[in-house]
């Protein structure tokens, strides 16, 4: 949100009623570009503007959220945004030396991260119109022809740059040179956004009104400004963070939590949390950027939900409310009343696991804390940031938070795949994101297909056996890394990372998270050599609505697709053993993971027709 709301309303265009009608077609960029400055009061006035100050009111089309917007700056570089939505606030600003924010539960974050400051150092030289030059070392500027915005000829002038992938394209009016239209393109999506209400202050011509829709999520947002006051004096404390962060926890016994037993289940980590009496699981994740509660379970707790948007999951869009979580604890911790995102969880974690959990631990949790996660033993530790200090002989990987909250570590697959990964507890398996896969040749590659599962649904997938990882300093041999067969909607689809790092690589490691020092500390755990057994079957299953065990997916090729099961069988039982006394859908899977050679009889139901099946597991990739 903060970055549309930045793109939106950093630009000013040029006023209709004062530029003459202009014979001819232009050819030169450069010389659109000037007059569209010109058209806007001149670049005298222009680079005279020393600060600005502006509120707005912001319409989240359609999401029932509201609010106001704030906003200071002083170029080049300096600015400061407050955003007040009433279920969602954020602050963010950059004071000329690094830019931070900070979110609806009061958590300061520095921003030091590669993007950010590429963005920073863009919008300085923009700031001091670097754009204008032809030869720029930075900016390249082309004219992409002719198209329409709001019903007017427009020439289209793009305009790219030396330092990350970002593209805008700006529609400029061929009569009055008015910017009527950009389209923002970033590896994380676009932002179309049109200029209206055009207004002279101090002599310089600004719009009063933009509206814009974000894409992949299809948000609209109206953005009304009602008072922009230019060259007023501002403080130069406005631009400054908070002094003192958000400490909303405490240690039960006042210095941290040890050795807290976790579950490992199908290479997730939960943990009974409890609110209002009430203790339910919950599941450990790096890859959320906001923690988040099942939309179910926050009304039997009572609690409102508020406003609905449109949020990534790992293949495709989910459907967010807010609301505020009530004070909660885990064994050790408590946590005062939270801000939290509400989505559907309950039913995903009950329909491919057939358990019970009703929430995701995610940044709002682990940015107070040092986590220790220790795989082999299966405990998580917590300590404060401001007491802990590392004494071990781990590797130290120095990651600034990107801006979506998440670490990114550098890792190697077969020494060729590397580039930037998402640390991802929440996620089972290793996965290359679509956009790398598909232009590194890896949706070609043999493997064993199947359904991937995540927040925004199914989606199809390729596991393939890659020779080794590197990661940390350490290699680990044969290791199976996904890939989304279909690009989706959600955080998968992303262009700037090469994939994600889930459970099935960590899980052979100590890990360490502080957020406060942007550091992940990697030790060898107890099982750094351990070969994990994997599935030998080639079905995957879910628990149907009726508690049943059902075949979802029969990979090609597989021993269950020889054995002749079909999509939509039921299992009744294996070696005689009914569904129940095997343990449900864990149960099957962990059968389903015996050594290779292993013959099950499995009992089937096909509509009407009840068989028996003989499996006999193999090694998939072998």
């Amino acid at each position: 949100m903060n970055r549309s709301l930045a793109m939106s309303l950093s630009v000013l265009v040029a006023f209709a009623l004062s530029v003459p009608t202009v014979q001819g077609q232009l050819s030169d960029p450069y010389e659109i570009l000037n007059r569209h400055y010109e058209a806007m009061g001149g670049l005298e006035k222009l680079k005279a503007q020393k600060s600005s100050y502006m509120e707005a009111t912001i319409d989240l089309v359609g999401t029932g959220l509201k609010g106001t917007l704030h906003q200071w700056s002083a170029p080049p570089i300096r600015s400061r945004q407050d955003v007040d939505l009433k279920v969602l606030t954020q602050k963010s600003g950059d004071n000329g030396e690094y830019a931070w924010n900070v979110d609806s539960n009061g958590k300061l974050q520095i921003r030091r991260d590669e993007d950010t400051e590429k963005q920073r150092k863009l919008q300085a030289l923009m700031a001091e119109f670097d754009q204008l030059e032809p030869n720029s070392q930075t900016f390249k500027v082309t004219l992409e022809g002719s198209d329409t915005a709001a019903g007017v000829d427009c020439y289209v002038v793009q305009i790219t740059n030396s330092l990350n992938e970002d593209v805008s394209r700006q529609h400029y009016d061929k009569t009055t040179f008015m910017l009527l239209k950009t389209v923002a393109v970033s590896p994380q999506g676009e932002s179309h956004t049109w200029f209206l209400d055009y207004r002279e202050v101090d002599g310089i011509i600004n719009s009063f009104k933009q509206e814009s829709i974000t894409l992949p999520d299809g948000m609209k947002q109206i953005v009304i400004v009602t008072k922009l006051e230019i060259n007023l004096p501002v403080e130069a404390s406005i631009f400054e963070p908070p002094v003192s962060d958000v400490e909303d926890f405490r240690f039960t016994n006042g210095r941290d939590a040890l050795s807290i037993p976790f579950e490992f289940i199908e290479n997730h980590i939960y943990l009974p949390v409890t609110i209002g009496g009430k203790k339910r699981l919950w599941v450990l994740d790096t890859g959320a950027s906001v923690t988040v509660i099942d939309k179910a379970y926050a009304l039997e707790l009572g609690l409102t939900l508020e406003g609905q948007i449109k949020g990534q999951g790992a293949g495709n869009l989910v459907d967010v409310s807010f609301t505020r979580l009530p004070p909660f604890e885990l064994a050790g911790l408590e946590f005062d009343e939270q801000r939290a995102a509400s989505i559907e969880v309950a039913s995903l974690f009950d329909r491919w696991l057939g358990m019970e959990v009703v929430g995701i631990l995610g940044y709002d949790f682990l940015s107070r804390l040092v986590t220790r996660v220790d795989y082999a033993n299966e405990t998580l530790s917590f300590y404060h940031p401001d007491s802990f200090t590392y004494h071990g002989d781990g590797t130290i990987l120095e990651s600034p938070i990107s801006q979506s909250n998440f670490f990114e570590l550098p890792v190697s697959v077969d020494g060729k795949h590397g580039g930037k990964w998402m640390l991802d507890l929440g996620a089972g398996g290793m996965s290359f994101h679509y956009p790398y896969a598909e232009q590194n040749g890896i949706l070609t590659m043999s493997g064993v297909d199947g359904l991937g599962h995540g927040a925004g649904g199914s989606q199809p997938k390729r596991s393939l056996q890659f020779e080794t990882i590197e990661f940390a300093g350490h290699t680990i041999a044969n290791p199976i890394v996904g890939t989304p067969l279909v690009k989706g909607q959600g955080g998968f689809g992303h262009t700037d990372l090469t994939g994600n790092i889930g459970n099935t690589l960590l899980r052979h490691f100590v890990l360490y998270l502080d957020y406060k020092r942007e550091q992940v500390i990697v030790e060898k755990g107890d099982n750094f050599a351990h070969v994990f057994p994997r599935d030998n079957s080639g079905m995957q299953l879910e628990n149907s609505e009726s508690n049943q065990v059902r075949i979802i997916f029969v990979a090609d090729n597989t021993p269950a697709a020889q054995a002749g099961f079909n999509v939509g069988d039921v299992l009744l039982a294996v070696d005689d053993v009914d569904m129940a006394g095997v343990g449900g859908v864990l149960g099957v899977k962990k059968l389903l993971r015996q050594q290779a050679g292993t013959s099950l009889s499995v009992a089937i139901s096909r509509g009407d027709e009840k068989k028996k099946l003989t499996l006999t597991l193999a090694d998939l990739y072998n």
